[in-house]
């Protein structure tokens, strides 16, 4: 079975001034089927939020392939795309910004279907009625504006917006991070809830891994713009192989006070992602580099069970924990 959104060497160039140029996503291929979530994992600057608004050329990317059920996205004229949103939609980090501040929650749920879906008055109005209820608010809220709404329930307004028109996609771009940790909790139940029932598909965009591990069937990790790890999820956090997603993994806070645990520290020069070498991104901080490892830049190499990396020399070792030992320390988890 072909996957629903296919991806294939998506890039992203910014100018950076005197004809240099910044690699912001450089050649990142993904895969999303019917009903998984994908997470998309990286620190900040990794190209995450760009990637997702390459998707929906929201930004314009470079170069690269998008295509949703065969039909190539990046060529599409701008009315061909706008039928396109039906399919595939997205909830944003800050529902402050994402959300009209001169439009009524109503205004809001309806918007699109008065433009996808062509709705008369009176089945928009039932159907965002419909929507705020689906996801636990009332109807007493569709009369009011955004400010006059707490942060987690302006992004259920987001989330309503984004499964108005039913779509197959929703790509959620660090949907958390902005709320309350009490509220957190409460959204990614929403939204399991909301996949279960409609049968969406996630591209979850975030650096909480904890919440990652969660949510998501299968997990990709970024560095300065390139995939240098993917698979399912249970199977990366359990076996990473690239030493930059044992380090990320290893750096994720604990909930058990006193427990000793191994963690990896890169040390190093962060490479620039403007007009960076053909070369591995972590080459200057990586305890396993080689001199090939400059020399040119490792393609995803293919594990088995839809895990790979980018990393020849980590595949090569029978035992993934091992090369890395030394450059370990342990340290106390609070």
């Amino acid at each position: 079975m072909s996957a629903l959104l296919q991806v294939r060497a998506l890039s992203k160039l910014f100018p950076a001034g005197g004809g240099r140029r910044l690699r912001a996503v450089d050649g990142v291929s993904l895969e999303l089927e019917a009903g998984e979530t994908l997470a998309l994992v990286g620190e900040s600057g990794s190209g995450k939020s760009t990637v997702a608004r390459c998707l929906v050329r929201l930004v314009e990317p470079s170069g690269g392939e998008v295509t949703l059920d065969g039909q190539s996205i990046l060529s599409l004229p701008p009315k061909a795309l706008a039928r396109q949103y039906r399919r595939i939609q997205m909830v944003f980090q800050d529902p402050n910004a994402s959300l009209n501040p001169r439009m009524r929650v109503r205004e809001v749920l309806e918007e699109p279907l008065r433009l996808h879906l062509d709705l008369a008055p009176p089945a928009r109005a039932d159907r965002a009625c419909e929507l705020i209820e689906r996801v636990g608010l009332g109807v007493v809220h569709l009369d009011r504006y955004p400010h006059e709404l707490s942060g987690g329930q302006r992004q259920r307004v987001g989330i309503a917006r984004a499964i108005a028109v039913s779509p197959d996609i929703v790509i959620l771009d660090e949907p958390t991070s902005s709320l309350d940790v009490s509220v957190r909790g409460q959204i990614l139940d929403l939204l399991l809830d909301l996949q279960q029932r409609l049968g969406l598909a996630y591209l979850f965009i975030s650096h909480d891994l904890q919440v990652v591990r969660h949510v998501a069937d299968r997990v990709a990790v970024m560095y300065l713009g390139v995939i240098v790890e993917q698979g399912p999820t249970e199977r990366v956090f359990a076996e990473p192989r690239h030493p930059y997603t044992r380090a990320l993994l290893s750096a994720t806070p604990m909930a058990r006070w006193g427990i000793a645990r191994t963690r990896l520290r890169l040390v190093g020069e962060i490479t620039s992602p403007i007009d960076p070498p053909d070369a591995c991104r972590l080459v200057g901080r990586c305890p396993l580099a080689q001199p090939s490892c400059a020399a040119r830049r490792p393609e995803l190499i293919d594990l088995g069970d839809r895990h790979a990396v980018a990393c020849p020399i980590a595949t090569q070792s029978p035992h993934p924990g091992a090369p890395l030992r030394a450059a370990n320390e342990r340290i106390p988890t609070c």
